[in-house]
């Protein structure tokens, strides 16, 4: 929009470049991810379980893995605990029956399970969400790829990505797909017939629900039979590292790992951001995803989400979270250039991502008291800082606006740009806003005092200009019940 800040993503700036490879025969590949390690498998190597997911991937991913190779990993999980391996990301050549490229899972006492790309599935997309807990300490990952004929074109594939970790039992889960999302760890309780549900805290916390029975064979169920996780929920806005408050603070300041642990960094048409919700979704804004000025009305622009860090170059080899589809607000209309109601929409992920002390979400408002003039709050972004790109998360202490001071600064301008009930204005005309291009998506969170957390109450909109004077913001609360009922899976 001419003249308009609108923080749309700025164009020509691409930085989805792959990250170095991690091919590396013979030796270990490691790389930092939530203060933990992470594994390329090479022949014979073996890895340790911790509490905290780590990544173990195919040799080479995210690119293309080679013809003609055999890996095997072990993974050994300390005394009195599994092993437990989630698929985050499988893309191999389908083959027919399961004859060629495959990945097979094994453990002691166990049949292999054998896992393979499937004919006529998209790209990168699992068949289920496979999930795995070994009945011993060891589980071994065996990748196979078979070779490749002279005379015909084979398809590039990535691999596979995958999350493994040390999981505490007392009635071991045999091997084998598992259902539900939850980081539970299952510790023995006051009966040995009984287990106790202790969720990995404080990332995760136990939602009420009925004990859990171990029946003779050693599978745990619940008391209708079915075999599931114990129920856990993220806990959000609750930062491990909370960010220190200081009132004097102006301008931008350089966010420290785990301040806003919610932060998440979208390319799509350039940068912009997004903040987690519970552990598979992301809250946007929707001109991140449909540009008001864009030309291109194409609705299968490819989406990709970074998470889990403060730096962009980390965030890139820690690599993509796929999404699995995008919902934008149905009152959001991209041909209507002067009007950003309904600029909001959700991505949600394939897959749940693992929580951490950089990777949690925040929360949503639930009442009128977090939109009082004079609230202080924080936005935190990637976006253009000082008239330059930045890699590092900035982040900015403003106050919500009055709105009547709001609606005399555009009129002052002579804006057309629509100022509606479902938005809010933040910032002071007399000092710089420190929002801009490459923001747009990110959220702006006030600290609730009853409920002791952070809440987004409000997504970066659109602005004139990166100088002195407000910002407009998407008012969340207004869209919370649509927001719910889609991640909840009725929209």
């Amino acid at each position: 929009m001419s003249g308009s800040r609108c923080l749309v993503s700025e164009r020509g700036n691409s930085l989805c470049r792959s990250p170095p490879s991690t091919s590396c025969p013979g030796k270990m590949c490691w790389l930092l991810l939530w203060g933990v390690l992470q594994a390329c498998p090479t022949q014979g190597s073996v890895l340790l379980a911790q509490q905290l997911p780590q990544h173990l991937t195919s040799p080479g991913y995210p690119k293309p893995y080679l013809k003609g190779q055999e890996t095997s990993t072990d993974i050994e999980a300390p005394e009195g605990f599994s092993v437990r391996l989630v698929f985050q990301d499988f893309d191999l050549e389908p083959s027919p029956a399961c004859e060629g490229d495959s990945v097979t899972i094994s453990g002691s006492g166990m049949d292999p399970t054998r896992l393979c790309g499937k004919l006529g599935s998209p790209l990168g997309s699992l068949p289920g969400h496979w999930e795995f807990v070994s009945s011993g300490r060891n589980l071994r990952l065996t990748f196979w790829t078979h070779s490749s004929s002279k005379d015909k074109t084979v398809p590039l594939h990535k691999g596979f990505l995958a999350l493994y970790q040390a999981v505490a039992v007392s009635c071991s889960q045999p091997i084998g797909q598992a259902s539900g999302d939850s980081e539970a760890i299952i510790t023995p309780g006051p009966n040995p017939s009984q287990i106790q549900n202790h969720c990995q805290e404080p990332y995760y916390q136990a939602v009420p629900a009925e004990s859990l029975s171990c029946p003779a064979k050693g599978t745990w169920k619940d008391r209708q039979d079915r075999k599931e996780l114990p129920p856990c929920v993220p806990v959000c806005g609750r930062p491990v590292t909370p960010i220190a408050q200081n009132p004097k603070t102006h301008g931008s300041s350089r966010a420290k790992l785990g301040n806003f642990p919610w932060q998440a960094f979208t390319s799509v048409h350039g940068r912009g951001g997004g903040a987690l919700l519970g552990d598979r979704w992301i809250l946007t804004a929707a001109h991140t995803i449909y540009p008001k000025d864009s030309i291109h009305l194409r609705r299968n622009q490819s989406v990709e989400v970074f998470l889990g860090h403060t730096d962009i170059e980390e965030m890139l080899k820690l690599g993509n979270y796929p999404v699995r589809r995008v919902i934008v607000h149905p009152d959001y209309h991209q041909n209507e250039s002067h009007s950003f109601n309904g600029d909001i929409a959700l991505l949600e992920l394939q897959q749940s991502v693992p929580l951490g002390p950089n990777l949690l979400p925040v929360c949503l408002p639930n009442n009128e008291t977090l939109y009082l003039s004079g609230l202080w709050g924080y936005v935190s972004g990637f976006g253009v800082d000082m008239g330059w790109l930045t890699t590092q998360l900035k982040y900015s202490r403003l106050p919500i606006a009055p709105r009547e001071a709001c609606e005399a600064w555009l009129q002052e301008r002579q804006r057309t740009e629509v100022f509606s009930d479902n938005m809010f204005c933040v910032g002071d005309k007399m000092q710089m806003n420190s929002v801009c291009q490459g923001d747009s998506g990110s959220v702006y969170v006030v600290w609730d005092d009853h409920a002791h957390h952070w809440v987004a109450t409000g997504i970066v909109s659109w602005g004139i200009g990166c100088g002195k004077g407000y910002g407009f913001y998407t008012k969340v609360l207004n869209y919370v019940d649509w927001i719910k009922g889609v991640m909840d899976g009725k929209d």
